[in-house]
């Protein structure tokens, strides 16, 4: 099991502060330190958790969790960081961890649930490490709760927070850092948030930036795996959209495949290019239609319809709105 690498740097750049030395400290874990400074390094599951338990044990701080938290950065998590701070709302921004999860860990595993009153998002790790359960739980759930805060303001507060560890004897900093009703010994780890705050419009959305955040996760994605011929095909079908047509052939010939294999690999991968080329046009074009200075011709032609007439006939299948009544509606909110 492996993680982004980059990670490690809010822990190298917060070590100082609970006066612990971050190059004794990496050495202790077994880390090269310079990886924190390497997009495309990878360390594993356990290296992670135990310059984690390491730090927390030379801190002498009960807290040491929350507080090292505090010190993430958006850049940390790369990519993602900065797509997360450029999505739409909260549940836009977790739908997308959830698609690209794999960028920051194969580990973890990312669950939502609407109960139509709330966002749920649970927590799964895939691999069983005993060091410290209680400590993995707390910076896991409270990382969660800074990114949503990075989107939200220090304001945000989830509306409960489970956890599977049983209550510690001093709770009082959970308390501090969550700011919400909390739950100890339950089945899962998870964060309910309202419905209302998830779906609030956030400050930082850009569509555009978005959309350029995402197509270098799919690009980096199909690079760390080659086995992954969904990413694969899906970055291509993004660099070849603006230019027309997109068929599976040249798809094949780009990926060295006959055209044969790759349907046949897709079909494996339980998906076809025809949805795949349906799915990569509607997530685009749902973004593009939230930039009102992209006429509707010039969105036709990025997502390579022949006209704004087809692109109209794709947006109402997909929404039940025309591009135009959605944007009135978008102008009159």
């Amino acid at each position: 099991m492996a993680v982004f690498a980059p990670y490690l740097k809010f822990i190298w750049e917060s070590a100082g502060e609970f006066g612990i030395d971050p190059e004794k400290l990496f050495a202790k874990a077994a880390i090269n330190p310079t990886l924190r400074h390497d997009p495309n390094a990878r360390i594993s599951a356990d290296q992670l958790d135990r310059l984690i338990w390491i730090a927390k044990q030379e801190s002498h701080d009960d807290a040491f969790a929350f507080h090292l938290v505090e010190r993430v950065h958006p850049s940390y998590y790369g990519v993602m960081g900065y797509a997360w701070l450029a999505s739409e709302t909260l549940r836009k921004a977790f739908e997308l961890l959830c698609r690209y999860q794999k960028l920051l860990s194969d580990d973890g595993i990312v669950h939502l649930e609407d109960t139509g009153t709330h966002l749920k998002i649970e927590l799964e790790w895939q691999s069983h490490i005993e060091r410290d359960p209680a400590l993995r739980e707390r910076v896991r759930l409270s990382n969660v709760v800074r990114l949503c805060r990075m989107n939200c303001g220090e304001s945000f507060k989830p509306d409960k927070v489970f956890f599977m560890q049983e209550e510690p004897a001093k709770p009082a900093a959970y308390y501090t850092y969550f700011r919400c009703e909390l739950e100890f010994g339950a089945e899962a780890s998870a964060i309910l948030i309202d419905a209302e705050t998830a779906d609030h419009p956030l400050p930082g959305y850009d569509p555009r930036l978005l959309m350029l955040f995402e197509k270098q996760i799919i690009d980096y994605l199909a690079k760390l795996d080659k086995e992954d011929i969904i990413g694969q095909t899906k970055s291509i079908i993004f660099d070849q959209l603006p230019f027309g047509q997109v068929a599976i052939d040249q798809i094949a010939e780009r990926l060295f495949l006959s055209e044969r294999t790759l349907r046949r690999r897709l079909k494996e991968a339980g998906t076809s290019f025809k949805d795949l080329l349906a799915e990569t046009r509607r997530e685009l074009g749902e973004r593009y239609i939230q930039d009102s200075s992209l006429s509707l011709t010039e969105i036709a032609y990025m997502l390579g319809f022949s006209d704004s007439s087809s692109l109209s006939r794709a947006y109402k299948n997909w929404t039940g709105k025309s591009p135009s009544e959605h944007r009135n509606q978008q102008g009159a909110s």
